[in-house]
């Protein structure tokens, strides 16, 4: 099983030794992506491979939560966990130990797992002011994208991450209806980016991708401005009391996007039949499936007001719709 990030020998603050810096360049990737793309299945599948054996994990999760990390625990050598901030934009002095004391002892691969509202080109900029790519070579840098919002188009916030991106992951594309395909493919082939690859379940021909990474170079050679971070607003709810019917959820979660502006709903929760089950929700698709026995049963909520949805608001809601 990985470790956690509570296992790391040396603390974030903890002080730098550099003389014990291993002197071989360890490999860095990166994974982003928008949110409920399919990240962590991406990770998943990387993980899996044999070129990263003992591969080590920063998960950044933008809610003060990680309710599915335990799907890189026994893939990863260790997973660690900023949680509560976004990557590109705080925790700043973490990420610099935890890349620190992961570049002491091994030359094993570390995978950086943004959070869904991070912006690529703002955590290289804190990266190189941290000097870290004296002790990183830059593989990789992947983005992760569901085939539905190529479907109704980019949003201009993403744009400048697939245009630095050295690949372009393209998930969900099975869950598009039969009257979606043509008009998604000429979407798709329109798309003025270099290396556009699907990945369905997150698996995609890693035959194709090149090393190392453009993505420094494109940042040197980029004079537009960073783009502003985005900060919506989350919320974490307990539901260990509560039971909830599946079709309850399918019939709330529409009517939570609308009014309070939500993006992504996450989590645990257990049905009517005392079953645990996974849910996973953005604007286009709602997906539920079973979840582990030690999955934490709550949710997270993430949107521009989704600090306004209480546990009691949230349960008035589930009352409403037959819970």
């Amino acid at each position: 099983m990985a470790k956690r990030d509570d296992d790391l020998e040396f603390s974030i603050n903890a002080a730098f030794d550099e003389a014990r810096t291993i002197v071989d360049k360890v490999p860095l990737y990166l994974v982003n992506g928008s949110l409920g793309a399919g990240k962590t299945s991406v990770l998943e599948f990387l993980l899996r491979q044999s070129d990263f054996t003992g591969a080590r994990v920063i998960e950044n999760e933008y809610a003060n939560e990680n309710v599915d990390g335990y799907r890189l625990e026994g893939l990863a050598d260790m997973v660690t966990t900023l949680a509560g901030d976004c990557v590109c934009c705080g925790s700043e002095d973490a990420l610099t130990k935890m890349l620190m004391d992961f570049s002491r002892y091994s030359p094993a691969p570390v995978f950086i797992e943004a959070t869904g509202v991070a912006r690529t080109m703002n955590l290289v900029e804190r990266l190189i002011s941290a000097k870290m790519f004296a002790k990183y070579e830059l593989m990789q840098s992947f983005y992760v994208i569901d085939a539905h919002e190529i479907l109704c188009g980019v949003e201009p916030a993403h744009e400048i991450e697939l245009q630095a991106a050295d690949v372009i992951l393209v998930t969900k594309e099975d869950l598009l209806k039969g009257n979606e395909r043509a008009e998604y493919e000429a979407k798709r082939r329109a798309l003025p980016y270099a290396k556009v690859l699907s990945a369905p379940y997150g698996q995609f021909d890693l035959s194709k991708i090149t090393t190392p990474s453009g993505l420094l170079a494109f940042f040197d050679q980029y004079d537009g401005e960073l783009a502003v971070p985005d900060n919506p607003t989350y919320s974490v709810i307990d539901l260990s009391t509560t039971t909830v019917g599946e079709a309850v959820f399918e019939k709330l979660w529409p009517e939570l996007f609308a009014a309070y502006g939500l993006r992504r709903l996450k989590g645990c929760f257990v049905n009517d039949r005392g079953e645990r089950r996974h849910i996973e929700a953005t604007q286009c698709q709602i997906e539920i499936r079973h979840a582990r026995s030690d999955e934490a049963v709550k949710i997270v909520l993430i949107g521009e007001r989704a600090d306004e949805i209480t546990r009691d608001i949230l349960q008035a809601q589930i009352l409403m719709y037959g819970g």
